[in-house]
């Protein structure tokens, strides 16, 4: 079977050869692992189910006996999904090591908190939270502008009697190298009404004017410095970012220009995977799916540093820089 690349970019065009000499001998080693968790998280879920409805019917704990079979089953939910999730992080990093290594890219699947991460929350880009796990950090180059992006999932636990555990955060970071020293810091977010004041960045930070009604309906954007920003947000480059909310809608898209970076938070979920651990590993959809969420990195750093060619007929769009 050949891959069906998601779009005409070089850097798609060799990994149908690619998939048949390396991608495909490895997913068709992995399919006993595959085969192997499913059965035995299977195995653990009916043991548990049964457990629990002994408990439930027949325990020792009394009136206790309900509250005793609901532990066991959320105990054998946590069991099996550690068990699938064990191998599909394995499987998955080896799959992610021969796409990154195809691209020309530095693949690590297990990361701490990265040290890039300083800037997004001294800058507020990303809520509070006390709960963290990060993975799938990509190193590499496009256009001459080296990036480093990372997926982060995090959960804020509340305290007290009644605490609850929610999902603050759950995407991807992209840093990519500006090429320009700043002499202050522009932050852009997602526009929330009344919301806005609890965004300022920090009390150096003054909210600019931006003579663009459409841009000014989607973000919110702050600076240390008002003439350097309204330099790096000249009209090209608003209609660039008014371009990466239609691309990525529902994202919460929000940046950073600081230290001659460009920091995005994006949050979309878990997106660098290779899918269900129920269907039989071989086969070119896990990795059309996985090039697809490249295509779309591609698209972001495309629109934010691509130079256009030639004159614009209309609006901004990704057509005017992909290639």
């Amino acid at each position: 079977m050949s891959i069906k690349p998601p779009s005409e970019r070089e850097e798609f065009q060799a990994f149908s050869a690619f998939y048949e000499s390396d991608i495909a001998p490895y997913l068709r080693s992995k399919e006993d692992a595959r085969q192997q968790a499913v059965m035995e998280a299977g195995l653990m879920a009916i043991g548990m189910a049964v457990a629990a409805f002994a408990v439930a019917r027949f325990g020792p704990f009394g009136g206790s006996n309900l509250q005793a079979a609901f532990v066991i089953g959320m105990l054998a939910i946590g069991s099996v999904m550690w068990r699938i999730n064990k191998t599909r992080g394995d499987i998955t990093g080896g799959l992610l090591q021969r796409v990154c290594g195809q691209l020309g890219y530095v693949y690590r699947r297990d990361i701490g908190r990265p040290a890039y991460f300083t800037d997004y929350d001294r800058l507020k880009l990303i809520p509070n939270f006390n709960r963290e796990s990060w993975e799938d950090e990509v190193r590499g180059e496009r256009h001459g502008a080296e990036f480093v992006m990372c997926e982060a999932h995090l959960k804020y636990k509340s305290s007290g009697k009644n605490s609850s555990t929610r999902t603050v955060f759950h995407g991807q970071l992209l840093v990519i190298d500006y090429h320009k020293k700043f002499l202050g810091e522009t932050v852009v977010r997602r526009d929330t009404g009344i919301f806005n004041r609890f965004g300022k960045p920090g009390k150096e930070f003054q909210n600019i004017g931006i003579v663009s009604p459409k841009f000014e309906k989607i973000f919110e954007a702050w600076s240390t410095d008002q003439v350097e920003a309204r330099e790096l947000l000249d009209p090209l480059v608003l209609e660039r970012f008014e371009e990466l909310d239609r691309l990525f809608d529902g994202a919460k898209l929000r940046a950073a220009f600081t230290g001659g970076k460009l920091c995005i938070a994006l949050e979309t979920g878990d997106k660098l995977n290779m899918g269900s651990m129920f269907a039989p590993l071989e086969g070119p959809a896990r990795v059309e799916r996985i090039l697809h969420e490249f295509d779309l990195i591609f698209d972001l750093i495309d629109v934010l540093f691509q130079r256009v060619e030639g004159r614009l007929d209309g609006a901004f769009s990704v057509e005017a820089v992909r290639r």
